[in-house]
């Protein structure tokens, strides 16, 4: 099942249809906009998957905020555009035709994996489950929203008389079946007339799969039952008491999986649950929303891009559950760039590091310090220092190798700040310490027993800031601290100082400016979200937060959400080299180049067929640029837009001539 080629690592097409520079809403920027971002952790992408489609040697991925990844081997994913930031919610094929289906009546649909086009049915029903007969399509979701199309193109609403929340909708025995809220089942041999079934249950029904010569609907509690044709429903009892997402199958074996919960059976045989949380060759523990038998196996897909690929060497082996990816999902609190690297931290000890935002390694931490929550890092060019829960101080000259420090405090740490000279540390009832060497601390009196997450100075003054609104300043280098009434009562989570300005961010949306770090002003902000951190970088100014959001501002007063490729949530921002690098939540670190550098991407092998030419470009990761094409030098024809999207810096492009035998003559490349 996992043997075929990775073709796709040679000759690799993405038709990003963006422009290559924009501007922020009218506001003066030296970024590129919109920003397009990227999985760094996890990898190869840490998307909220929701379903799974197989055709023509082909893996096909859709999940959250409108993104989709194509796979011919479950190893390597590679992202394509959907043209939508909506929630894509099921995916099947119409013959070789994929349709996809989501949020507010999108439909997404095409013939390739690369050409796709963006529909819009005008509803804000959400469209949750799609299935295909051979000439027919049909999609269901809110408020007993039906809809059916022939070619996935042109599509009718299809009147019900029931407007139950239907979530899945399957194909199977000549039949069209679809779940839904509180046990509902209908049937339908065309996909237009619609009869209402018992299930049995008032559970809320998610999935409903064919399998072989039956269908199969799972749900909450743990709930399963089949029918042979739809109308009459059978209690299956798989041992499952947590709730099902996904059910697979075929003639031999069937699977059910949901939260926690993978439960397999050979025909003839029990119920038996293959989750292990120690890994082995069962599956981990772990949310799994969709599952697919194809090509001899199974696959699912789960939270934060997880896959795991159940699979036997032969008919009378065992089965085996493999992950397809061992990357670091534990959540991540915070990221810095010191020296010349980035570094993140997180729970039980996580310490990643990066040279570069692309590929990130696990640093090993003394055994004491595997339990700690680090919440905190930063520092200097020569050393760096990772804070967290119960006093915990690990330092590094270089960002590999760490030692753990005496605890200074049984609080819990999160600030971390550094003059050049002088480290500052802050945390748990107000705590707040000051060292020169990383291992010896002296603690400062505070006039709050707050706690302190965040530390920075600007035009000479120290700034703390924290629960209940705290914000306290120093103007003797932290010999002494004043509290500051600024009226706020919410968390200010963050401080820094960005160029002219100090700000801080924090619960509800607040974000305060000053230009001396004394007297602070509340800048209008259209979100509730936490607001966990903030930088700048080209002149514009970039507050993350929770579920998700991204603001961006060039004028402090005007912000701007621009969204991002999850709605976990975010808890720390930096930059270096014109990246821009957040984590947050289930080991979540994303990057988008906001400012490349002038080099040019260069072209650097070329070689054609008759009916074929390929180029190999090598630049900056991470660049965006367009390929332009003339036969003379007079006019040049502008071409797709394609991206060196990983470290290496190069791409491997290839494409079919126009006109067979004859290619243009010059080629140069723009970004």
């Amino acid at each position: 099942m996992s043997g075929h080629p990775p073709s796709w690592l040679a000759v690799l097409l993405l038709a990003l249809l963006i422009p290559i520079t924009g501007t922020l809403s009218g506001q003066t920027s030296g970024i590129l906009f919109p920003p397009v971002w990227r999985w760094s952790n996890p990898s190869p992408h840490g998307a909220n998957l929701y379903d799974m489609a197989y055709g023509s040697g082909t893996w096909i991925e859709v999940g959250e905020a409108g993104q989709i990844f194509a796979s011919d081997d479950l190893s390597t994913w590679i992202p394509y555009d959907s043209h939508t930031s909506a929630s894509l919610r099921a995916v099947t094929m119409l013959g070789g035709r994929i349709v996809i289906t989501g949020e507010s009546g999108t439909v997404v649909t095409g013939d390739s994996i690369d050409t796709l086009y963006l529909l819009d049915l005008g509803t804000t029903d959400w469209l949750e489950g799609v299935a295909a007969s051979a000439n027919r399509v049909v999609a269901v979701g809110d408020n007993g929203a039906i809809y059916a199309s022939t070619n996935a193109v042109a599509w009718e609403r299809v009147p019900v008389l029931f407007n139950h929340w239907l979530t899945s909708v399957a194909w199977g025995g000549g039949t069209f079946v679809l779940v839904g809220e509180r046990g509902f089942i209908a049937t339908s041999p065309n996909g237009n007339l619609w009869t209402p079934r018992s299930s049995g249950t008032t559970n809320d029904l998610y999935h409903v799969s064919w399998i072989n010569d039956h269908f199969l609907a799972v749900g909450d509690g743990g709930f399963a039952a089949s029918s042979p044709a739809g109308g009459l429903w059978t209690r299956v009892q798989t041992g499952a008491t947590n709730t099902l997402y996904a059910a697979a199958g075929n003639a031999n074996s069937e699977i059910v999986a949901g939260v926690s919960e993978l439960r397999f059976k050979t025909t003839g045989g029990a119920w038996e649950s293959r989750i292990a949380p120690a890994g082995g060759s069962q599956a981990p523990a772990w949310t799994y929303n969709c599952a697919l038998w194809a090509d001899g196996g199974y696959v699912l897909g789960g939270r934060s891009g997880v896959v795991v690929e159940g699979s036997q060497t032969n008919a009378a082996a065992p089965w085996t559950w493999t992950a397809q990816d061992s990357a670091i999902r534990t959540w991540l609190w915070d990221v810095a760039h010191t020296g010349s690297r980035f570094l993140a931290v997180g729970d039980r000890g996580t310490l990643l590091s990066s040279p570069d935002g692309f590929d990130w390694d696990v640093e090993l931490v003394p055994d004491t310090a595997t339990n700690s929550i680090l919440l905190g890092i930063g520092g200097s060019t020569n050393l760096s220092l990772a804070v967290g829960s119960r006093g915990t101080i690990l330092t590094s000259t270089d960002g590999f190798v760490w030692t753990q420090e005496a605890a200074p405090t049984s609080n819990d740490l999160q600030g971390v700040f550094s003059t050049g000279t002088q480290y500052f540390l802050c945390g748990g009832g107000g705590t707040l310490l000051a060292g020169v060497d990383g291992t010896n601390w002296i603690a400062r009196k505070t006039p709050t027993t707050a706690f302190l997450s965040s530390i920075t100075r600007h035009r000479g003054v120290l700034v703390a800031v924290g629960d209940e609104g705290t914000l306290l300043t120093s103007e003797d280098d932290g010999a002494n601290w004043t509290s500051r009434g600024t009226g706020e009562t919410n968390w200010l989570y963050q401080v820094r100082s960005l160029g002219e300005v100090a700000i801080a961010v924090g619960e509800n949306g607040t974000l305060l400016t000053s230009s001396n770090a004394l007297d602070w002003v509340q800048q209008p902000v259209t979100t509730d979200a936490w607001l966990t951190g903030v930088d700048l970088i080209a002149g514009t100014y970039v507050a993350v937060g929770t579920q998700g959001t991204v603001l961006m501002s060039t004028w402090l007063t005007n912000w701007l959400d621009v969204g991002t490729l999850t709605g976990k949530s975010l808890y720390g921002v930096t930059h270096a080299d014109g990246m821009l690098v957040m984590v947050g939540s289930e080991g979540t670190i994303l990057r988008s180049l906001l400012v490349p550098a002038e080099a040019p991407v260069n072209i650097s092998r070329y070689s054609r067929t008759a009916t074929q030419e390929v180029f190999l470009f090598t630049g900056q990761p991470g660049v965006r640029f367009q390929l332009e094409t003339t036969p003379g030098l007079d006019s040049w024809e502008p071409g797709a837009i394609l991206e060196l999207i990983d470290s290496s810096g190069s791409l491997l492009y290839s494409r079919s001539l126009a006109q067979p035998g004859v290619s243009a003559r010059f080629y140069h490349t723009i970004h």
